[in-house]
């Protein structure tokens, strides 16, 4: 007891009295828990690892720091890990009853639609994003490597194949298109020079690992500048100059540089699919948490930030039971933390213009999955259809169609059979108004569906009789599962700020940090990030040593 009585002795007042109180309240409930008649306790189960401030009595750990994290999205997972490598006593508390969040996917007659992952960031060992991945139970597992990023199709029959060998790539481009050569030559250097060079490392490598990126500066100035639309501006070839913009998921106007990096990432065998999708990734970080010795409090839902002496002290739950710690990260969506759980008080002025204005348009929101008695093996994993004439489907206009085909990988569908999913961005308050009538609703889902199906029929003959269940998310389905609304604060497009994924935080709030893809997180990489930067400032604030390795 003698290290006990010291680490009191350097505490005073109200601090001190809160130490005993809860090391006594500790050793009573383990007490209680492991008399006879009640569950056996395991001690050890719950030792955290080293770091931390802690103190040893009998072998056991009492008085470690402590966190709550309000969901388990990709964020809240990554912090709940860290946060045990680092020695905390962990609370998770999320209102779903799985873990993921957005990183999910779910299952229909035999077929699983997946709802996240396009391209894993990560995937080769000397990546520092392994690395992460590997602390967080993720790595290693099995991998699908594409041959190609996608294809794209005109009316006409005219294909053009984005391949992941760069060699591959030019000979098929200048055979295609020769009269554009020298601006091929360009963008398959550049996509070479990228290789090395993966921008989703910034959210661990920070801004001294830009001075890694010093060689291709001038690359990253050129392609960063300009759209996939305006880079397309000076292509000749009609076909071309149509298909380039829609080479990344049929989004002509982010940065051309994204594409590029994407790209060259596929080239250097670092993204690619995770075998069974989104949910058993998602599930994989969620079992290390538990082999850390933490639990997730599922079907939990908070509804209040505690905030004491301008610090956040913990949460409040649905059914009225108050947890107390030294730190909260919030995995909710940021307008719910900030005006829900915080009640919309103690928020400066740049969180507050941020929070002014919904956005109403939402990329990829509304996904419509089909599963099919068709063997999709031998198609390309993903294709985007251009149209010959603009088509109404729901709330959108398009004169092109993206389709995601899951034949690279036969678990997700009954043998012989495949999954198809067609992506659109869909206006949340159409779909919010529709929803106020389900039987409404639930018609425009079915149509879109059959409409979807008939446009696929005329690339995939035969393939309306062949679809034996249909499913349709639209933005009120990942707000009713996920909690996630549409985007606010930034206009639909590319924030560049997302490239870094820093936690977020409030000036006039202590040990309180929000993450997620609300916040600003890259994709699954970028949360996963920010969780662990989050409890890197958590252990700054607090004194407290990080757990987690240097990546």
């Amino acid at each position: 007891m003698a290290q006990i009585d010291e680490e009191i002795e350097n505490q005073t007042g109200l601090e001190r009295i809160r130490r005993m109180h809860e090391t006594m309240r500790w050793l009573l409930d383990r007490m209680l828990a492991s008399a006879p008649g009640t569950h056996k306790v395991d001690f050890f189960r719950r030792r955290p690892p080293a770091g931390g401030r802690q103190i040893c009595c009998g072998g056991l750990i009492v008085g470690s720091k402590s966190l709550i994290v309000v969901g388990a999205g990709m964020g809240g997972l990554s912090a709940a890990c860290y946060a045990r490598l680092s020695g905390f006593d962990v609370k998770v508390f999320e209102a779903h009853n799985l873990p993921g969040g957005m990183c999910t996917s779910w299952k229909r007659s035999g077929y699983t639609f997946d709802g996240s992952i396009h391209h894993l960031a990560g995937c080769h060992p000397a990546s520092p994003i392994y690395g992460m991945w590997e602390e967080l139970g993720a790595m290693p597992r099995e991998l699908v490597f594409s041959d190609h990023l996608t294809q794209v199709e005109d009316p006409d029959g005219r294909t053009v194949t984005v391949y992941t060998d760069l060699n591959r790539l030019e000979d098929h481009l200048q055979e295609l298109f020769p009269a554009d050569g020298r601006w091929i030559r360009q963008y398959t250097s550049a996509l070479n020079r990228m290789v090395p060079h993966d921008l989703l490392e910034l959210p661990l490598t920070g801004y001294g690992g830009l001075l890694q990126h010093a060689t291709v500066l001038p690359t990253l100035l050129r392609w960063g500048r300009v759209t996939m639309r305006a880079a397309a501006e000076k292509l000749t070839d009609p076909f071309f100059k149509a298909a380039f913009p829609v080479f990344q998921y049929a989004w002509p106007d982010i940065p051309a540089l994204i594409h590029l990096n994407l790209l060259a990432q596929c080239v250097g065998r670092n993204y690619a699919f995770p075998v069974g999708g989104s949910l058993p990734f998602a599930q994989s970080i969620a079992a290390r948490f538990a082999d850390l010795g933490g639990e997730i409090a599922y079907g939990a839902r908070v509804t209040q930030i505690l905030i004491e002496r301008g610090r956040a002290a913990g949460v409040v739950l649905e059914d009225g039971s108050e947890h107390r710690a030294d730190a909260v990260i919030s995995n909710a969506f940021e307008r719910k933390t900030t005006f829900d759980l915080l009640g919309g008080a103690h928020m400066d002025k740049a969180l507050r213009a941020r929070m002014a204005e919904p956005q109403d348009n939402i990329n990829m929101g509304t996904h419509i999955c089909l599963g099919v008695d068709r063997d999709l093996t031998d198609e390309p994993h993903a294709l985007v259809l251009l149209l010959e004439e603009p088509v109404q489907l729901a709330d959108q206009m398009i004169d092109r169609l993206p389709i995601e085909l899951f034949g690279q990988d036969p678990s997700l569908a009954p043998e012989g059979k495949g999954v198809i999913k067609v992506l659109l961005n869909a206006s949340y308050r159409f779909w919010r108004d529709l929803h106020d009538d389900r039987a409404a609703y639930a018609d425009a889902k079915a149509e879109l569906a059959q409409r979807v199906a008939e446009l696929l029929d005329r690339r995939f003959p035969g393939l309306c009789a062949q679809v034996e269940v249909a499913d349709v998310a639209t933005p009120v389905t990942t707000e009713r599962f996920t909690g996630n609304e549409r985007a606010y604060g930034v206009a639909q497009g590319f924030d560049p700020g997302v490239i870094f994924s820093r936690p977020r935080s409030s000036q006039e709030i202590r040990r309180l940090f929000w993450v997620g893809q609300s916040a600003g997180g890259a994709g699954i990489p970028g949360c996963a990030a920010q969780g662990r930067g989050a409890v890197k400032l958590v252990c700054k604030e607090l004194g407290t040593r990080f757990g987690g390795r240097k990546l």
